[in-house]
């Protein structure tokens, strides 16, 4: 109803002249952020935010919604012309106050309100409810009275009605927390006469109570009205919020995070975002459903998630939704991306500074290649965190090209958002970078080129300024640098895990550190290379055992593995668990092939300079015949060795690590490598049966502890 609207409808209630002028004046004064009333079943629960008047226009609407709400229908005009002159006099005794005083001479109906639904929908009639309404209410402690209310788009009505009187009070709660008391007087002529409103601030928990509340007499269809979010809500709610907010936009990675966590934004298109939430089907939820992590604040709060609400503490409309399908998350966060700039004024930056900035690497000789997480959990690097190291064979020349692309300053944050990416694990993983001035031990060097077009010197950062040179930047790198042995051979063994079908093979797995500490285990194994679905079994013990035991080794899919030990003689399980490569047990289970090969290759290139100069003093031997690869390193005690043998396509086929009080062998026997007739054991069905019963055991654990 627009307001001039109002003014003709103002004309036709018999109400007085001085209470007429008023509202029309009202009507016509400056706008307010407020939501327009629209039609409902009720007449009082209903908002939508289409229009926002003011309060006053509010009220008003409230007074015609009152007055038109007969019988549970719409504005009902017809009644319009019989309403009697308002009485504009108003007690001192609040309308909840009368209501409680009188209470047992009413009967309380409930309805629960979603703009996105439709009208008010009845849930009961005749309500037990009413007593324990009053009590809880009357132990609410800050409820505080206010003059106007926030937007809102659900709500959950109580409607107290004396069918002698014809008096009628309505109690509404609404999700942002705001109730409102409204008196409505029928008499025989079903004409309507004083609505008098009063407006409280109650909390949005006390709205979640009876909301739940009274869902909890409510059928199907209404619960699931409940959680609708049309388009056209999710249109208002966002544009509302991102109009009425400044260009900026901040990430908060979790709640506990501290400031060096945060990064700041700019957002560069509010209506390309705007066009990209729409595409997306949401649902209401609860405010304390909201999850804090990897959010983003800029006038909505949005997290990658699939998390959307309101930032602000009235926020106008007031809404908290998620998205309906999780399958679009990565699509949410592709969009919020895509319209994040940084906030940061970019200059030029001379060939001559880049030089001098770089010149005192210009006599290095050796280079790392560093990619993946970056953490080390349990104290092991992460199974994708990958070292390789270079020597450099101009340190001037390279520093010449480098320089002579044309670079700009730019923002720490821009660089860590966009050189590294969330890996599967949660770790924050880096896309690839060349470091140099390495220290003995530390993540980083003082200064790093990534490839896709950034660098970071002495803690200063530069991007190229044309982002399509990118490409040549990383060919400058091939020119210059030469990988060491070393390196060579630990990408082999990594590039052996996937570059082929299939293997089946028998194995022997023998590891002694004494006389008493020893495991071995013998049998057969299969994997499924392409796929990354490996299955080991053998009979056998680990170090702790002293009985004989079949033992499974598994892997479905990448770095996600399980084990199970079990008794022969019993059929006992003695152990079982899940694990990724780095995040291991005390008293970890043995390696499988996969994570073999992986302790391999990164023995050879370990991420810390200090250690990688001391895997250097092996010296391995490399020599390459019948198809094989093989490396060996004499120790410094006589009858002490390493020995590795690779296929030429870099597949482990047998390790040998003999020292004076251990040893570690494991080979293949009977091995073919891609068969055509290849059949495994389904991995998927057995990685799922011990995780199921590792769970069970963990709850029984927690249960006998509790």
């Amino acid at each position: 109803m627009r307001p001039n609207e109002y003014n003709e409808l103002l004309k036709k209630i018999r109400c007085s002249d001085d209470f007429r002028k008023s509202m029309q004046e009202k009507l016509s004064s400056a706008p307010a952020m407020m939501t327009e009333y629209e039609d409902s079943v009720s007449g009082t629960d209903v908002i939508t935010a289409k229009h926002r008047w003011g309060k006053f226009a509010a009220m008003a609407a409230a007074f015609v919604l009152v007055c038109g709400a007969v019988g549970g229908g719409a504005y009902h005009f017809s009644k319009i012309n019989d309403i009697p002159e308002i009485n504009e006099d108003i007690s001192d005794e609040s309308i909840y106050d009368i209501v409680k005083a009188n209470k047992k001479s009413y009967d309380m109906s409930e309805y629960v309100f979603n703009n996105s639904a439709g009208p008010n929908i009845l849930v009961r009639k005749k309500s037990d409810y009413k007593d324990e309404l009053f009590e809880y209410l009357a132990g609410l402690e800050g409820v505080r009275k206010v003059e106007n209310y926030p937007g809102y788009f659900r709500s959950v009505r109580f409607s107290f009605k004396d069918s002698k009187s014809g008096k009628r009070f309505d109690f509404s709660m609404h999700e942002n927390g705001y109730g409102l008391w409204v008196e409505t007087v029928e008499d025989e002529n079903s004409a309507l006469t004083s609505p008098n409103m009063e407006t409280y601030y109650y909390g949005k928990d006390v709205f979640d109570k009876l909301f739940n509340k009274v869902l909890e007499n409510a059928d199907s269809e209404t619960i699931e009205a409940m959680s609708m979010a049309s388009q056209e809500e999710i249109m208002e709610f966002v544009s509302t919020h991102l109009e009425n907010s400044d260009d900026k936009a901040v990430y908060y990675p979790w709640q506990s995070y501290n400031d060096s966590e945060i990064r700041e934004y700019s957002i560069t298109d509010k209506t390309e975002l705007i066009n990209s939430l729409m595409k997306f089907e949401w649902v209401k939820i609860k405010e304390s459903e909201f999850e804090y992590i990897d959010w983003y604040d800029m006038g909505i709060r949005i997290s990658e998630d699939g998390y959307l609400m309101a930032v602000d503490e009235d926020p106008d409309p007031y809404g908290c939704y998620k998205l309906k399908y999780d399958e679009d998350k990565e699509k949410l966060v592709s969009a919020i991306k895509s319209v994040l700039g940084y906030a940061v004024d970019y200059s030029d930056v001379s060939s001559e500074d880049i030089k001098n900035a770089l010149q005192k690497y210009s006599s290095e000789t050796l280079i790392q290649w560093l990619s993946g997480p970056t953490g080390a959990p349990q104290g092991k690097d992460c199974y994708e965190t990958t070292a390789r190291y270079y020597t450099l064979n101009d340190g001037e020349g390279l520093i010449n090209e480098i320089a002579s692309f044309e670079w700009i300053t730019c923002d720490n944050k821009e660089v860590e958002n966009e050189t590294y990416f969330k890996a599967y694990d949660g770790w924050m993983s880096l896309k690839g970078a060349y470091e140099l001035g390495l220290p003995d031990y530390g993540y980083s060097g003082e200064a790093a080129i990534y490839p896709l077009g950034y660098m970071r010197i002495d803690e200063k950062y530069y991007k190229l300024k044309k982002e399509n040179d990118s490409e040549r930047l990383a060919q400058v790198f091939d020119k210059y640098l030469v990988m060491e042995k070393e390196s060579e051979i630990a990408e082999k063994i990594c590039s052996g895990l996937t570059n082929y079908n299939n293997l089946k093979a028998h194995f022997t797995w023998k590891t002694k550190y004494n006389e008493n500490e020893n495991q071995i285990i013998e049998g057969y194994m299969s994997y499924d290379a392409k796929n990354e679905k490996l299955y080991m079994k053998g009979d056998g013990h680990l170090f702790y055992q002293e009985k004989e035991n079949t033992i499974e080794l598994i892997m479905n899919g990448h770095d996600t593995s399980a084990f199970k030990s079990v008794e022969k003689d019993t059929g006992n399980t003695e152990r079982l668990g899940t694990y990724r490569y780095s995040n291991g047990y005390t008293s970890p289970p043995p390696d499988n092939y996969v994570y073999l090969c992986k302790d391999l290759e990164k023995s050879l290139t370990p991420r810390f300079l200090n250690n990688y100069n001391s895997a250097k003093q092996n010296n391995y031997q490399i020599t390459e015949s019948d198809g094989k690869i093989e490396l060996y390193s004499h120790g410094v005690t006589d009858g002490c060795y390493t020995r590795i043998i690779l296929t030429e396509s870099g597949q482990l086929i047998s390790y040998e690590n003999i020292g004076s009080s251990y040893e570690s062998i494991f080979k293949l026997d009977d091995y073919e490598f891609d068969s055509p007739d290849f059949t495994m054991e389904d991995v998927e069905s057995i990685y799922e049966s011990i995780k199921e019963e590792d769970e069970e055991e963990f709850r029984k654990a927690m249960e006998n502890n509790s």
